[in-house]
Parts: C-alpha cells; structure tokens; sequence
C-alpha cells in the first residue's frame, strides 16, 4: 500500500496554516509520512503474531516500509517481496489467507508434481510421521530427504538426489547409533487402508519386521481459504490515524527549526 498526501487529506489537515507554515509542509509531510510508515509496519508484525497460529519469525518480520523524501512524498508499507533462500516469500506464503482463494502449491509439491510422484490436482498434508518444528511447520531436513529420495532434483541439483547407495544404507540402519533402517514408498491412488501419499516403512531388524508411517497425504483438493486478515485495509486503516496524530507534531518541530 502507499500512504500519500492525497489519501491521507492533507488538504484539510493545512487549509488554515499561515504561509510560513505551508512552506514547512513537504518536510513535515515527509517526517509525519516516514513516523506512520514505521509505526503502521510494526502494527502489522503485531497484527500478524495475534492472527495467525504460531507465525515463524521470517513471517512476522517480513512488513517492510519505503520512506518518504523531499522529492517524492510518499511512503509504502508491503510483505518482503525477495524471498528466501528456497525463493519462496512470505507475501506468496500469505497470499490465500490476505487475498482468499485457493492455497498456491508449495515448492516442494511442485517438484514432487514434475517428478511424477503426485498428481497434478492433488496437494500435500503432513501425516503422522511427519516430523514438525515448534511452529507446525514440516522439518525442512525431511522434505529435503524426501525429494532426495525420488529424485526430484533437476540437472542443476542432481547431486542432491539419492543414490541406491544410500538408500541401502538408510535400509539397513544403524545399531551403533540406535536408528532404525527405513524407506520411503509413495502411492497415488489408495491402496487397502493407506491413502494416498508419502509412507516411511521402518524395519525392525531383530524381529524381521516392518512399520509404516504416512509423512504425507495427498489430497484430491487443494484447501481454500477465506481472507483471514484484510492486511491491506487495516494498514490503511492505521496508517490514517496515525498521520493524523503525527503531522502536527512534525509541522510544530519543523516551524521551530525553521530559518
């Protein structure tokens, strides 16, 4: 959004100054602009930390704001744009919840799409074996093991893919390090009792059996959201009040410093 002298009446806050108070108005417009820029910012890292469950702190801290200057008197306020180190940014994470909608593919599904594993129309759910962190998120150590495992790495990456090697030695586990063997196996459509999705089959060595554990579940239907939090209209909201309440204090300092 961008706060501007327009949308924010300035007309009406200096219809009555004197004239050398309306030739203090750019600086104290661009002081009062950059004041609410910064405090609406951090209303909405607020806002965000109430709204959402557990919010990570990449996604509380992504409100960014532009400042106003003498030449150009406005100020934006938006999410991070940029990304992270995955190219995935928290205005593209929070787009469903601000805008509505249905949820974007994660990256992680999209490689999982264009390796075969899933289906086009189908997402992915954390299942029980899922290993999550203290924000319900999905550890990014298993995701990466994952799509190491089927080969979801293009020709850039193909490092990072899993040889048979490895996946033997995964098989076999480790007794020195008390870990059990396992693999992964995926199914697109249900088989018996399992769901459709990505299992981890642990072996139990002294028994000569096995367990399985669904990590994720694919779903026929991508999950919609209705707006959760107007981000926007509440930043517009806030950012009105607070020029209100800053541009005559920025003026009132900008008239004593006058020469």
């Amino acid at each position: 959004m961008k706060i501007t002298v327009k949308t924010l009446g300035i007309e009406e806050l200096t219809r009555d100054l004197s004239a050398l108070e309306k030739e203090q108005i750019p600086f104290a417009t661009m002081q009062a602009m950059n004041r609410t820029a910064y405090a609406v910012a951090g209303l909405l890292s607020k806002k965000i930390e109430r709204v959402f469950d557990r919010p990570t702190p990449w996604v509380i801290g992504a409100v960014r704001y532009t400042k106003a200057t003498k030449r150009k008197l406005e100020a934006t306020i938006d999410l991070d744009k940029w990304g992270n180190k995955q190219g995935v940014s928290v205005a593209q994470v929070l787009a469903s919840e601000i805008e509505g909608g249905p949820r974007r593919l994660k990256r992680f599904e999209r490689a999982l799409i264009h390796a075969g594993v899933m289906r086009s129309n189908q997402s992915a759910v954390p299942g029980e074996g899922a290993k999550l962190d203290q924000y319900g998120n999905m550890s990014a150590g298993q995701i990466i093991q994952i799509l190491s495992w089927f080969q979801t790495f293009g020709e850039q990456g193909y490092k990072a893919n899993m040889a048979d090697k490895t996946k033997a030695r995964l098989a076999k586990g480790s007794r020195k390090k008390g870990t059990l063997g396992f693999e992964y196996f995926a199914l697109q459509n249900k088989a018996g009792k399992l769901l459709p999705g990505i299992y981890q089959r642990f072996f139990f060595s002294s028994a000569g059996g096995s367990a399985v554990k669904p990590v994720l579940i694919f779903v026929g239907k991508r999950p919609t959201y209705k707006m959760r939090f107007d981000f926007y209209g509440y930043a517009e909201d806030r950012a009105y009040d607070e020029f209100r309440k800053e541009f005559p204090i920025a003026l009132d300092e900008a008239m004593r410093t006058a020469r």
